[in-house]
């Protein structure tokens, strides 16, 4: 796989069609599996991580489709670059939160809870 196909995610052909389609069958079953199972049980771990590798790719995937179709072919390499940069870093720092913190699902579910009283 070239750096090129990576960056033309969008148009590099079959196999990142199928990556595009699989990430999102992933996000519509981890999301309920993480929501649903026991809070920080191993079940919701494991949702955590497919969480992690999903949402960078499906976002890489068509955020690079938006810009085929958005931008002037002139500033689409610029914006490839980073398109890849942001999805590098959304990867990076979903599994920082998975492996050094509470983990996807305990983090968004957190912002529907009440603090605790001290």
């Amino acid at each position: 796989m070239s750096l090129a196909r990576v960056l033309a995610a969008d148009t590099a052909g079959g196999s990142f069609q199928k990556a595009h389609e699989y990430a999102g069958i992933a996000l519509a079953g981890a999301t309920p599996i993480s929501l649903l199972s026991k809070n920080g049980g191993v079940i919701q771990k494991m949702s955590d991580l497919v969480l992690a590798f999903a949402i960078p790719v499906h976002m890489h995937i068509s955020t690079n489709a938006c810009v085929t179709d958005y931008l002037p072919k002139a500033a689409r390499g610029p914006a490839r670059a980073a398109v890849l940069g942001c999805s590098l870093v959304t990867y990076l720092g979903l599994m920082k939160l998975n492996l050094a913190g509470p983990g996807i699902t305990r983090t968004v579910t957190g912002l529907w809870s009440r603090p605790a009283k001290k």
